[in-house]
């Protein structure tokens, strides 16, 4: 069984949509404005090595469906979508929009190999097709009478001029373009259709003409898959091929196990770069909400390089759901799949099986019955809100895995590399909205002392990272080995009342500067060292050089520019004010109160990129005696978003850092509980 063509216009009606879980866009009318003036033509996309998990849409709607403003962005978010071909003709404007959004995004045309749509295909592209199609091409029975694939379609004989033909449509008036990557073809299968007159081998054959033809006219960097069949003499043409309905109950035995080995195998002999979809879907009920069988789709994918889809079914692929593993990163593949109930066998069968990642492990569970297995080491389960029993962000190291069900399981993280943190202190991180992204945990680097701050960073650009470390006088470095390289004390040796600390190449010449700042009961002095020591700047007060309570301090590229502005936050006792100087210490955007004016607690400052729009925001965290509370700036002082990380009662405020904890491209927002330590000195 294949899927029914779906392809709509402009004015067709139906297909479901939900809202999107999480959208990191910025600025989309202005993105949106700006792009549709651009014309249609992109370099060859193609999914980074260590984007696992891979995900794709399977969007069989066009015209008015893509023109809305929520879809385009969810659509966005996946690595490879099929549209319908005419998609060119409604929607010219998508194409450069949705890049715009995610420029390593793959589009695949949809191409039927048989049926002419003659319900729906009323745009000019499909006109164009139907007035080449000669009487002689269309598909008869023994009796001489048309045949008819799916309702409201009519068939095409692949043993006539319509391979050569469509082979040149899709080459020509598809693909030449400029707006696609790729053809997915649609409707490939190894026997010809039962009331047709072709033998099964004729029927291949022409199957072979179009995917040659089209390959030799496409060239070797488009994508070319097609959607139901696994044989073998197709797979020198082609990229790979989409299973629908996994695990693809026509395709062969329907098991899992066949499947599953068919899908790993083709990877390997499929004659250009592998590009598979694997569709799982709710088997026409539309329970999207049944999230094991999401999670056993997406798991079993991730046994190999191929890209997961979750829609409705056979009978509508109009969906822009998402679901919680979507979002997980676990980076590149470590290793093939492996059996862990029998380390011995390699070949796919009913087991529960595991595949290693940089950042995780994936296991599934492919037998009939619950299965309990023990993992090597500890593992964090995903922090999730659709299924939060499964994804609860429980650290563990055995695993109950039910029949038909998979897991995506991350490393934990036990330390922050390229933000200050105080040592000793306990992490809990979140995403811009305010939601646990991982689970908390204490930062502690036992060869130092506790409270003290703390920065891995690389100095020299020797890809090692080397440890600055802040006591209560001197800045200590260190180097990849733990030797010391320097030490100062950026206020002389009788300062003893802290010192806050910030990292990164202000001057823009490639060398890395150390920029300290006061703790309370001191003035609001910043200064600035090289990465041995040495003070290259005499230092600036940040507030009025009365003032007492010391001054936070963040480096980032606040007005683009391409330089690393100086953010400068009070400290306690002064109010929850910030300014931002350039690398001389000149004020170059006089501030705002990030809270009410009259507290006088001061505010922690950072920043970063925590919504994935490219662009660096501030991130503030109340000072003492405020509560726990973060607030997330745009470039110009206007409020993105804000969230409290605990009770707000509580009155202890929240020191903050940012970082890229995951190494998913986009920073997380850390807050550090610091009443788990005594400051300590050397």
């Amino acid at each position: 069984m294949l899927c029914r063509p779906q392809l709509a216009s402009s004015d067709d009606r139906g297909g479901g949509r939900t809202p999107p879980k999480k959208i990191l866009v910025k600025k989309i009318l202005i993105t949106i404005l700006l792009s549709s003036l651009l014309l249609p033509f992109f370099a060859q996309a193609k999914t980074a090595v260590d984007k696992y998990p891979r995900t794709a849409n399977y969007f069989l709607l066009s015209g008015s469906y893509l023109q809305n403003q929520s879809t385009l962005e969810t659509l966005s978010t996946f690595d490879l979508l099929v549209l319908p071909a005419e998609a060119q003709i409604y929607n010219q404007t998508f194409f450069s929009q949705v890049r715009n959004l995610n420029p390593d995004i793959i589009i695949l045309a949809y191409v039927p190999t048989i049926s002419y749509n003659n319900q729906y295909w009323n745009d000019t592209l499909h006109k164009k097709l139907r007035s080449g199609i000669q009487s002689s091409w269309w598909l008869k029975d023994t009796g001489g009478n048309a045949v008819s694939i799916w309702s409201g379609t009519s068939a095409l004989n692949l043993n006539s001029g319509w391979a050569e033909y469509l082979a040149n449509y899709a080459a020509t008036d598809v693909y030449g373009t400029g707006l696609w990557d790729g053809i997915f073809f649609d409707e490939v299968n190894d026997s010809a259709p039962v009331d047709g007159t072709a033998t099964n081998l004729e029927w291949q054959n022409g199957y072979i003409n179009i995917l040659s033809k089209t390959r030799s006219k496409l060239g070797t960097q488009a994508v070319i898959i097609t959607n139901g069949s696994s044989n073998s003499l197709f797979q020198p043409y082609v990229n790979g091929r989409m299973f629908e309905s996994f695990p693809t109950p026509w395709e062969s035995n329907g098991q899992w196990e066949t499947v599953e080995k068919n899908y790993l195998d083709m990877e390997e002999t499929v004659g250009y770069d592998p590009v598979f979809v694997i569709n799982g879907n709710t088997d026409n009920t539309g329970n999207q909400t049944d999230y094991q069988l999401v999670r056993y789709g997406i798991t079993s994918t991730l046994l190999g390089g191929g890209y997961f889809a979750f829609d409705y079914g056979t009978q509508s692929h109009a969906q822009t759901w998402t679901y919680d593993e979507y979002d997980a990163y676990l980076g590149q593949p470590k290793g093939e799949a492996e059996d862990l109930l029998n380390a011995n066998n390699s070949q796919m069968t009913e087991s529960v099986w595991a595949r290693d990642f940089e950042n995780g492990k994936v296991v599934v569970n492919a037998t009939g019955q619950s299965q309990t297995v023990r993992l090597d080491g500890e593992y964090e389960k995903l922090h999730g809100s659709q299924d939060p029993d499964t994804n609860n962000g429980a650290i563990i190291s055995h695993l109950t895995l039910a029949s038909e069900d998979g897991v995506i399981l991350l490393r934990p993280i036990e330390q922050i590399d390229n933000a200050v943190f105080q040592n000793g202190s306990f992490a809990r991180v979140y995403d811009l909205d305010g939601a646990t992204k991982r689970t908390g945990f204490f930062v502690y680097d036992s060869e130092y002392r506790g409270g003290q701050s703390i920065i891995r960073y690389n100095l020299d650009e020797d890809e090692a990272l080397e440890t600055v470390v802040a006591n209560n006088t001197e800045v200590i470095i260190y180097d990849d080995d733990g030797k010391q390289q320097a030490a100062f004390c950026p206020y002389t040796e009788d300062y003893d009342l802290g010192i806050n600390l910030s990292v990164g190449d202000i001057e823009g010449d490639g060398s890395v500067e150390i920029v300290t700042g006061t703790e309370y009961g001191a003035g609001p002095q910043l200064r600035i060292f090289n990465k041995d020591g040495v003070l290259i700047h005499p230092g600036f007060f940040a507030y009025d050089t009365a003032f007492r309570g010391g001054v936070h301090v963040a480096l980032g590229d606040v007005n683009n520019d391409g330089n690393l502005e100086i953010i400068a936050g009070a400290g306690r006792s002064g109010g929850p004010h910030l300014r931002i100087f350039n690398k001389d210490g000149v004020l170059i955007n006089p501030g705002f109160f990030a809270y009410n004016s009259a507290f006088r607690g001061g505010i922690y400052v950072a920043t970063g990129d925590v919504d994935g729009d490219g662009e660096t925001e501030i991130i503030t965290g109340a000072g003492p005696g405020g509560g726990p509370h973060v607030r997330v700036f745009d470039q110009n002082g206007n409020l993105e978003n804000e969230f409290f990380t605990g009770a707000i009662s509580d009155t202890s405020g929240i020191k903050i850092t940012v970082a890229d904890i995951d190494n998913d491209g986009i920073d997380e927002i850390i807050g550090l509980s610091e009443d788990v330590f005594t400051m300590s000195n050397f």
